[in-house]
């Protein structure tokens, strides 16, 4: 399994990487070529260009978010709740590293690089950055807990350092990550088909739907947060432009790369291709053995529906260089575990599956499908359980994924509130798999332990609910209980 303990060396686009040299100089005139903060960020252009950029810090070929996390969510094989002090370190430097390219761009702006442009473009550039700030810190605060939370209007920390006083409490992280994207739900541009990856007010007010159902749940357990998911994510929901694709099978086709579906996605271009399709699949078709599936979990505990026949590879050719050669079940396969299908073929075209070239795949960070479940979540427990609407939303789900089998069981009034969490905490997990989402459902859940028995919970606490941060920045910042 590819995963984060890997040491991976990329790059993240840097545009203040000169100035630091010249910062203790008297020079009498001011060299030309060099990029600063007053003379890159003077037009919107510049601006959403060092977003982009920012962003190559998550996701870059062979780095990043390209390579899914293989957290101990009950669904990735092979995985361990046997947690070092060194184990996922690269999430938080990756985080940290785009946040200080977004506040790079935010810095500028406040000191008025884009003054002469209209105050509704200056703001909605401001808007971006503190969207993908946001975005940032979110994975962040779930991840590590008391963390630092770094603004265009802190300290360099290179000349002031942190302190173990910079790490804030979590609710109030979540105070300002929410500010952010309350701003950006209220200065972001609607939809725009000519650029489907820029940050847009739904895809904020997605996110903050995302965030109040956090907040309700563990660890902050702030039970009023659900109310506001329910609405925020009605709102997306019924004013927004998304919706599902009928057809479970068209949803990870890398033809629907752009959907409607989709709200929010790392996107690449020519330049940083996808990876290889080859890297998630299994021996028999020319993989990497990058992608296994924790068999109890894909056979006993994903419901037979043609869904879990697309979302995950139970069946594949036993040659895929031989037309004619038999299907095999993973279970008579070399590697002798499912794989995640989502990545592979049929969403891959044959070519995209074997060339080891670009893929095409697309990681989707936030769908519709996603926002329905928040708010059928929230619903049912911002009140005494569940509501009609919340029973119809989180139905659409399951009507799709059975395409018309009845296989799995639909959601109806009759069940406690209780239980229908329960039911719509599952189709998360079907639903929403290797998409870097369960994760987040089991610390908020608190069913670490449960979801990896009975193989490989061996070491569990309850410190494994937060990742340990990097030695080197917990000696200055303190470092999380257990590591």
């Amino acid at each position: 399994m590819i995963t984060m303990k890997k040491n991976i060396i990329y790059q993240a686009i840097t545009l203040l990487i000169t100035i630091g040299g010249f910062s203790c100089q008297s020079l009498e005139e001011a060299p030309e070529g060099i990029s600063t903060p007053q003379n890159f960020y003077a037009t919107v252009d510049q601006c959403e260009a060092a977003y982009a950029g920012s962003m190559n810090a998550l996701f870059v070929e062979w780095g990043g978010y390209q390579n899914i996390p293989a957290f101990p969510d009950g669904q990735f094989n092979g995985t361990s709740l046997d947690i070092a002090s060194t184990s996922f370190n690269d999430l938080w430097s990756w985080h940290y590293k785009a946040i200080s390219n977004v506040n790079a761009v935010l810095e500028a702006v406040k000191a008025g690089s884009l003054a002469g442009n209209p105050q509704e473009n200056i703001d909605n550039v401001v808007a971006q950055g503190r969207f993908l700030r946001a975005f940032n810190y979110f994975t962040l605060v779930r991840l590590y807990g008391k963390i630092p939370y770094l603004t265009e209007d802190t300290p360099d920390p290179v000349s002031t350092p942190l302190t173990p006083e910079s790490r804030l409490e979590i609710a109030a992280v979540y105070d300002l990550l929410e500010a952010d994207l309350n701003f950006a739900a209220e200065h972001l541009g609607d939809y725009d088909a000519g650029t489907p990856g820029k940050p847009n007010k739904w895809i904020a007010k997605g996110y903050l739907a995302k965030v109040y159902l956090t907040r309700a749940t563990a660890p902050l357990n702030q039970v009023e947060n659900y109310a506001k998911a329910r609405d925020v994510a009605n709102d997306v929901i019924t004013n927004g432009p998304y919706k599902l694709l009928p057809n479970v099978q068209d949803v990870f086709k890398t033809a629907n790369n752009h959907s409607m579906e989709v709200l929010f996605a790392f996107h690449t271009t020519a330049q940083t291709p996808y990876m290889p399709g080859n890297a998630w699949a299994p021996s028999e078709m020319d993989g990497w053995s990058g992608g296994p599936v924790k068999t109890n979990w894909a056979t006993d505990i994903y419901p037979e529906q043609p869904r879990k026949h697309n979302y995950l590879l139970l069946d594949f050719t036993s040659d895929i260089y031989d037309p004619a050669a038999p299907i095999i079940n993973w279970s008579k396969s070399a590697d002798g575990v499912p794989y995640i299908g989502k990545y592979n073929m049929p969403n891959l075209t044959y070519d995209q599956q074997v060339s080891g070239g670009n893929s095409g795949i697309e990681m989707k960070l936030l769908r519709f499908a996603d926002i329905l479940l928040i708010y059928a979540e929230a619903a049912n427990m911002a009140g005494s359980g569940p509501t009609q609407l919340a029973v119809d939303r989180l139905n659409m789900i399951i009507d799709r994924a059975n395409a018309g089998t009845g296989k799995e069981a639909r959601a109806t009034l009759a069940l406690t509130k209780a239980q229908f969490d329960q039911k719509v905490l599952d189709e998360r997990s079907f639903e929403l798999c290797f998409e870097n989402d369960r994760y987040f459902d089991v610390l908020r859940k608190r069913i670490l332990k449960e979801v990896n028995l009975p193989d490989n919970a061996q070491g569990f606490d309850e410190n494994d609910y937060l990742l340990p941060i990097p030695p080197l920045d917990a000696k200055a910042i303190g470092q999380n209980p257990g590591y």
